[in-house]
């Protein structure tokens, strides 16, 4: 009886950590460009929508729900993960943007909207 007992909870306890682990579910890949030449050492910043449209004082890069900086080739890749794209709603809206050295003046944005399994790319154009 023990023995299948302990069968049973291996199983369930495998079950679980399969199921909760976040695999990746969508993919953004945001280029940052300048007169149309990518821009390298950029940081990216990602926001859901809940944050980006409460208020603009929330579009600093304190707030942003992920960061990632721009590559050789001028993208910052963003991994989304289930627990990133909304549940209840098929599909998410992100918002990026990219800030001046002050951190308070954003000189570039994008939004992409986007549903588990998708993998988009976007672009931000530098002022």
């Amino acid at each position: 009886m023990k023995k299948y007992l302990v069968i049973l909870l291996t199983a369930v306890f495998g079950l679980l950590l399969t199921g909760c682990t976040q695999a990746t579910r969508a993919t953004i890949n945001v280029k940052v460009t300048k007169l149309l030449i990518p821009q390298s050492g950029v940081s990216v910043y990602m926001y859901n929508s809940s944050k980006w449209n409460n208020s603009e004082s929330f579009r600093i890069p304190f707030h942003a729900n992920k960061v990632s900086v721009t590559n050789n080739e001028g993208i910052a890749i963003f991994e989304l993960g289930r627990l990133d794209l909304e549940v209840i709603d098929s599909q998410s809206t992100f918002y990026f943007a990219t800030f001046a050295e002050d951190e308070k003046t954003i000189i570039g944005s994008t939004a992409v909207t986007i549903k588990s399994g998708d993998k988009k790319d976007v672009e931000i154009y530098l002022l």
